[in-house]
């Protein structure tokens, strides 16, 4: 067993549901070796290796084989799809629940314990629909598009990233980022539509809207928007590179500065006039300031040290040659 086949199965992993994944690679190892007793004696040569792997194909097309011809929108899109569907439906309810109870936490008006959870049981199930239906929208659109989503070349392993490769796309962070950023989009184009931030749901429902400036919210989500289309850029290319890591970093530190004039600024009079006891906490009046401050810092810090990773990495990229010996 050589280490370009255990490459290749790391990468068709990537594409697999975790509580799948373990008994997937066991049978496909066990595939590949059966195909090299099949048709060589003793130890294979990394030639031998590479013409199995090249005959199985991509790593997402050989993840979509076990899918059990599940064609949702696609062999090659529906693991990515239904990756993005999981992650969603584990964070638009908590992002549902949260805002509904920081809305009650601040409201003036107090709301009957069982009205709140109603309301609140209603509005996730609308999000999670809405979330859903968009999403599965958007991978449809791009099935339709005509962009070739296999390369028309055939597969070579010897393309194959190392395992820890840094220009790898940690499929949990892209796929998170799309469904997180879906769901975001969604809510700043309510809060567009009705003209300001609202934390009642459900969204038929509005009620009282605290107006914030419409250029910055409609900045915000043009950053949202872009930021997904990157994500799915680098999800089907599995890969990031120096390029794509710099244009990612320079919209979330747009996005932080759109966010203290959309959220952070406005936010900070009606919860003070909510919770009146904040204004003796020292610097209390500058945390707009300082959340957008600290939060750009914190960005640009994780961001500058992966760049520094990928930068290295495409300057000295793994290689493997036919002759390299196991």
């Amino acid at each position: 067993m050589t280490d370009l086949i255990e490459r290749y199965i790391h990468q068709v992993g990537r594409y697999l549901p975790r509580g799948e994944r373990a008994e997937i690679e066991a049978e496909l190892r066990s595939l590949i070796q059966d195909k090299l007793d099949d048709r060589y004696t003793g130890a294979p040569s990394p030639e031998a290796v590479a013409s199995v792997l090249a005959e199985l194909g991509y790593p997402h097309q050989m993840a979509a084989s076990y899918g059990g011809g599940q064609y949702l929108i696609g062999p090659e899109l529906y693991p990515s799809l239904m990756i993005v569907l999981r992650h969603g439906w584990l964070v638009v309810p908590a992002a549902v629940l949260f805002l509904n109870a920081f809305g009650a936490l601040i409201s003036a008006q107090p709301r009957p314990l069982l009205a709140w959870l109603l309301e609140t049981v209603f509005g996730i199930g609308q999000a999670v629909f809405i979330f859903s239906a968009v999403v599965v929208l958007i991978f449809v659109v791009i099935q339709r598009s005509g962009v070739a989503l296999s390369p028309e070349k055939p597969f070579d392993p010897s393309t194959l990233p190392e395992v820890d490769d840094p220009r790898l796309v940690e499929r949990f962070e892209a796929t998170f980022g799309i469904a997180f950023g879906t769901f975001i989009t969604l809510l700043l184009l309510y809060f567009l539509s009705v003209g300001g931030l609202t934390l009642r749901f459900p969204l038929s429902d509005p009620s009282d809207v605290l107006p914030v400036p419409r250029l910055w919210l409609a900045l915000l989500i043009l950053v949202s928007a872009a930021i997904i289309i990157l994500y799915v850029v680098v999800l089907r290319r599995n890969r990031w590179s120096v390029a794509l890591w710099l244009l990612d970093t320079v919209l979330e530190t747009f996005g932080v500065i759109c966010m203290y004039f959309v959220l952070y600024k406005p936010l900070l009079e009606p919860i003070l006039a909510a919770l009146p006891w904040l204004a003796n906490v020292p610097f209390i009046h500058n945390s707009p300031e300082i959340i957008a401050v600290l939060t750009a810092l914190s960005t640009l810090t994780v961001k500058g040290s992966k760049l520094i990773g990928l930068w290295r990495a495409s300057s000295n990229p793994p290689s493997f040659t036919p002759t390299e010996k196991n």
